[in-house]
């Protein structure tokens, strides 16, 4: 199918975050036309598996705007995905049905590989040329943590999920009146080993690139660049492993409420920062990097680019994003 001029949208109900991208899809580029990101914390409070209520109908109240946005709009083509909140809640349903008729289509809840995946397109969407060597894409998400490893030499892709997200390790570990470092790194470093001898890495590759992408990657580049508010600039910044000690160092000794000040990030993304800035810190360690790129794309644009007819999602590099105007 030849697209000439196509105009579709996709939507991420995150454990954290829902975000809804809108794009006018032209000779293999896609024009961001509306971009939205609202803090709704649905993988938050998580009470015996189960959507707390206020996150609930905090989450129906931002599809509602989101819904006003499709109207606007009236995309060709559209897919929304739940991840990993949405996979772990017994009471998903109770949430779905609701959702589903305030936006008027299906939901798909995508499982951990499908969701690496999704990243990974999004992510190479990003960049004008292929990547030349291989790389670990690394997701840190609210409820679980994605890693992709692409192998560019053979053309193959593991993946692994961790069950440990930025919202359950803040949840856990850093409450404020009794934070608990020390068993945080603990598990972290046990559950990251695991998961990396699981993605084989070939020993004999030379140093392979870690790109990060995600609020938090894109929070650490924002801060580290010192933006006033956030922008593109993010994209393709290169966090050092002593720059990302120093975020830590700072932010760790800020109350949440202070954090959440921070002019360059979004809504409540403060409180829960310190945990994914640690994730990346152990990763770094054990793979023995002192560095990792940002990726201002991932998921999102994924999973837009999953919901065009025809347009091969998983080898997209004919495809850049343009910021909006």
């Amino acid at each position: 199918m030849t697209i000439d001029q196509h105009i579709a949208a996709g939507i991420n109900l995150g454990s954290n975050t829902f975000r809804l991208m809108v794009v006018n899809f032209s000779a293999g580029n896609l024009r961001v036309l509306e971009k939205k990101l609202i803090t709704v914390g649905l993988g938050r409070r998580l009470q015996e598996n189960n959507l707390h209520d206020h996150a609930i109908e905090k989450g129906l109240e931002v599809l509602r705007i989101f819904r006003e946005t499709l109207n606007h709009y009236q995309p060709q083509s559209i897919r929304i995905c739940g991840t990993e909140a949405l996979r772990q809640a017994r009471n998903r349903q109770l949430f779905l049905q609701k959702a589903e008729e305030i936006l008027q289509y299906k939901i798909d809840i995508v499982t951990a590989e499908e969701e690496a995946h999704l990243s990974l397109a999004g992510a190479l969407a990003g960049y004008m040329e292929p990547l030349s060597c291989s790389f670990l894409l690394v997701d840190a998400g609210g409820g679980s943590t994605e890693l992709l490893f692409a192998d560019t030499e053979t053309g193959q892709t593991r993946v692994e999920s961790m069950g440990l997200g930025v919202v359950s390790l803040t949840e856990k570990f850093l409450a404020p009146s009794q934070p608990d470092i020390a068993a945080m790194d603990t598990i972290l470093a046990k559950t990251i080993s695991h998961a990396l001898e699981r993605l084989k890495i070939p020993k004999e590759l030379p140093a392979v690139k870690i790109i990060g992408c995600g609020g938090t990657a894109t929070s650490m580049g924002a801060l580290a660049l010192n933006l006033t508010s956030y922008n593109d600039m993010v994209h393709g910044h290169v966090l050092q492993s002593n720059g990302m000690e120093d975020l830590w160092s700072k932010l760790i000794m800020l109350p949440a409420g202070r954090r959440n000040e921070l002019p360059c990030l979004g809504e409540g993304r403060g409180e829960i920062l310190p945990a994914g800035i640690r994730i990346y810190q152990v990763l770094l360690k054990l793979m023995r990097q002192d560095n990792l790129r940002v990726s201002n794309t991932g998921l999102l644009e994924g999973i837009l680019l999953s919901s065009i007819s025809g347009t091969p999602y998983l080898n997209c590099y004919p495809h850049n994003f343009i910021p909006e105007s």
